[in-house]
């Protein structure tokens, strides 16, 4: 048996492994950067309000003369952009400071810009929760590294330990050669001195490793190694896990099928709100218009509407303006247009490239979903395997065991060889090994099957847990 060493145990090596992981901590720092951008894209997509002064101009003579033209604006756009503006023009040196003061209301009466704007908070969302996922699947996948490693030490124990069992047989063998009398100079004798001196290297050359591998763990466990036998630093047992089920999962949360469920979304939104044309309309009042014809000065009530279609191929917009505080109501109108032919060829490939898009995301659909029932399988056939293999092994050593002892018996009375009685033992340590080693591939299987699928439940809980 194998003691662990009590300065340090499996769970505290664990546990350092994931505090000495520069990829975990690289994911953690993008989590927080994710989190800021997705707090700025809310205020960027939410309500604004601005205040400018326009340039400032000061005109310098007599006397000083100031003239800017300030604007306040205010902007709901969930609420199909709407939008109130209030702009002016000051002149210092006027009679009247403040002139073309306007007060100005506008909407969209049928556009996409709401489901964009909801689009671009999804895919900030997203962003976020892809973020998240990563280090929540970073920590399973350090988990699956640090059991790997402590296998792969497993593995040059048993290497060891048959190693060792190599060279007592074959020192036997060279003991039996030189009690016979060969000479020193003899092939026999030479051959079976040589077979042990490459015996006793094989040993050390894998004792050697195992302490090199031993000691660059500890260090990936941020732990210091001061053994001298890096065998008593093996753990001498592993964490019962049961099996994780991979019909369990939601067949949808299979990572490329969700994946590519996310997209055939955000896609058909995206289209969607991709409106063929758009209306939006205005209304708003002026103080002191200007009338360009007579330098008269008059309240107006303003109206305007326009229409594009997409990509702009036509545009226009129109305008009324009707004066208020006049005895002849004369008023004004306004228009106008823009044409752009290419666009409308642009439209229609635009159409053909959708309906593409369209289509090769059904086929990723499709192709995620053959990929996860090749996965189910892979993972059935990988679990029936380390649980076969764990019976058989913990059947060999429960054989191995019973025999080491019996033979400890007869060893003790004379009755067999010592070697006899090693190769017994050597076997128990092998398969007891090797019932670790399968306990190791458990919780890798269980890792690697969690990693085939979206656990977003889990994250709602540790989200619960830091809010309490």
């Amino acid at each position: 048996m194998f003691p662990l060493a009590a300065e340090a145990t499996l769970s505290e090596l664990l546990t350092g492994y994931f505090q000495n992981n520069l990829s975990l901590q690289n994911l953690s720092a993008e989590v927080e950067q994710q989190m800021l951008s997705h707090e700025s894209t809310k205020i960027s997509q939410g309500l604004s309000f601005k205040i400018s002064s326009g340039t400032i101009r000061f005109i310098t003579g007599d006397s000083t003369t100031i003239k800017f033209s300030p604007s306040a604006s205010f902007s709901i756009p969930q609420g199909n952009n709407l939008s109130f503006t209030l702009s002016s023009t000051f002149d210092s040196s006027a009679e009247t400071k403040f002139t073309n003061t306007s007060l100005s209301l506008s909407a969209d009466l049928f556009s996409g810009n709401r489901e964009k704007r909801e689009i671009a908070l999804l895919k900030s969302q997203r962003t976020l929760l892809t973020a998240q996922r990563n280090l929540q699947n970073g920590f399973v996948t350090a988990e699956k590294e640090f059991y790997t490693y402590i296998k792969s030490l497993f593995q040059i124990a048993v290497s060891i330990i048959k190693a060792e069992k190599d060279l007592y047989d074959d020192e036997i063998k060279f003991e039996e050669v030189r009690a016979k009398g060969y000479s020193t100079g003899s092939s026999k004798y030479r051959s079976a001195q040589m077979q042990v001196l490459s015996d006793r290297r094989t040993v050390e050359n894998k004792q050697h490793e195992l302490e090199r591998e031993m000691k660059i763990f500890y260090s990936r466990c941020g732990k210091e190694y001061e053994g001298s036998n890096a065998m008593e630093y093996l753990p001498d047992e592993i964490i019962s896990v049961q099996a994780v089920d991979v019909h369990s999962f939601n067949k949808n949360d299979y990572t490329e099928i969700e994946s590519a469920l996310w997209t055939k979304h955000i896609n058909d939104r995206t289209r969607k709100a991709d409106k063929a044309f758009s209306l939006t309309a205005s209304v708003g009042y002026t103080f002191g218009n200007k009338n360009a014809f007579n330098n008269s000065k008059v309240d107006s009530l303003d109206a305007g509407l326009g229409f594009a279609l997409k990509n702009s191929a036509l545009s226009v917009n129109t305008g009324l303006s009707l004066p208020m505080n006049t005895e002849s109501l004369n008023p004004s109108y306004s228009l106008g247009f823009s044409l752009d032919p290419s666009a409308f060829f642009e439209n229609s490939i635009s159409e053909k490239k959708l309906r593409l898009d369209e289509e090769q995301e059904m086929i990723s659909i499709r192709s995620a979903e053959n990929k996860y029932e090749t996965a189910v399988i892979t993972q059935e056939t990988s679990l029936e395997d380390i649980l076969w293999s764990k019976k058989s092994n913990l059947e060999f050593f429960t054989l191995y065991s019973q025999l080491e002892a019996d033979n400890k018996l007869y060893f003790d009375r004379g009755v067999i060889t010592e070697s006899e009685y090693r190769s017994s033992h050597v076997n128990k340590e092998n398969y007891r090994i090797q019932c670790l080693i399968n306990d190791i591939q458990l919780i890798i299987y269980n890792d690697e099957t969690q990693l085939l699928f979206r656990r977003d439940g889990e994250l709602l809980q540790e989200e619960k847990k830091e809010t309490e």
